[in-house]
């Protein structure tokens, strides 16, 4: 091999590394991209996921916020469920009471005609309840101006009530 040959080999030889040299670092720099890529991806899918975190968290907050309201209410109804309930027996103790003295007052009443209990027998009971059973009382001939219990009971030998 003369002198030119050794030289165009050498200069191949080096050429070819030149190559290689310029291929390693051009594949060495499109990886570090693509890694640089990837990483720049992944933070934005960690801030992503912070800022949903943050939403979610908040969501949760404002559920157990509604949860609290909706305890809150449901106690307030079962207290006012209870109120209205004893509202309801001290009306209708009430409405008792008033109608034996409305009974009370008719029975004293000469003018009204009432049967024993004080209860009208015209029909126009004072205080506008009928019988539990939905009936009126019974009619009692006493007379105008007088009570049914003035009228003696069947073997009652003393006579009307004074």
């Amino acid at each position: 091999m003369d002198s030119q040959q050794m030289l165009w080999l050498v200069i191949g030889v080096v050429v070819a590394i030149i190559i290689i040299a310029v291929a390693i670092v051009w594949a060495k720099r499109s990886r570090d991209r693509r890694q640089e890529a990837a990483h720049r991806a992944a933070e934005d899918l960690r801030g992503e996921a912070d800022r949903q975190q943050g939403r979610t968290v908040a969501e949760e907050e404002r559920a157990s916020a509604v949860r609290h309201d909706a305890d809150a209410a449901e106690e307030q109804a079962r207290q006012l469920r209870v109120e209205a309930e004893e509202r309801e027996r001290t009306a209708d103790s009430s409405r008792g009471a008033l109608d034996a003295q409305l009974r009370e007052a008719d029975r004293l009443d000469p003018e009204v005609r009432t049967d024993r209990e004080g209860r009208r027998i015209d029909g126009a009971d004072s205080t506008d309840s009928a019988d539990p059973t939905g009936e009126t009382a019974p009619v009692d001939d006493a007379g105008p101006g007088k009570h049914a219990a003035d009228k003696p009971l069947d073997g009652d030998a003393r006579g009307p009530r004074s």
